[in-house]
């Protein structure tokens, strides 16, 4: 385990999970966190997973320093044909959701978002080698969130009817790794 590994990990969500101290300086996001992520996690509305402070970091921050949602997802024919330059079917098309990303205020700055959103890549990834996914998408909450998205080759979908959807081409995150 290298030292990186050692000060962080991520892990599925836990009941036992410290969360109502979470604050990542969004309420949306800390509501859900802190009320709905164990239940939509024991329910499969979605996967959960949080990142937490290893036993090797000796800083006196939280334990649970960030967190993200994956699910399943649909995504228009049209607008995934567009980024993928593909003709498909005119159906819906099978993505994968990234629908809540997440580091507490006292962690940020750290790059643990970068952290958090390679671990669920990398989780996609797999998934995709036993089910069909042609990409993943987020719904960017804000400008912040779209740059940040943005920076690892996330495309805006328009004319989603969802505010800053964007996608990512799952071949796109497949060559990532490949180059890892």
């Amino acid at each position: 385990m290298s030292e990186a590994e050692s000060l962080y990990v991520t892990t599925p969500i836990e009941p036992a999970d410290a969360r109502s101290g979470f604050s990542c300086g969004k309420h949306a996001l800390d509501d859900y966190f802190a009320r709905h992520a164990v239940a939509n996690d024991a329910t499969g509305l979605g996967r959960a997973y949080v990142l937490r402070r290893g036993a090797e970091d000796p800083t006196t921050l939280p334990i649970v320093l960030g967190f993200y949602t994956l699910s399943m997802a649909v995504a228009d024919s049209a607008h995934v044909a567009q980024i993928l330059e593909k003709k498909l079917p005119k159906y819906p098309m099978p993505v994968a959701l990234i629908g809540r990303l997440a580091i507490d205020h006292r962690a940020q700055g750290r790059r643990l978002g970068e952290k958090l959103l390679i671990d669920a890549l990398r989780r996609v990834v797999d998934a995709a080698s036993i089910l069909g996914c042609l990409g993943i998408i987020v719904d960017a909450k804000d400008e912040d969130a779209e740059r940040f998205y943005t920076k690892y080759d996330f495309v805006a979908i328009t004319d989603s009817g969802w505010p800053k959807r964007m996608f990512l081409p799952i071949g796109t995150a497949r060559a990532a790794f490949a180059e890892i």
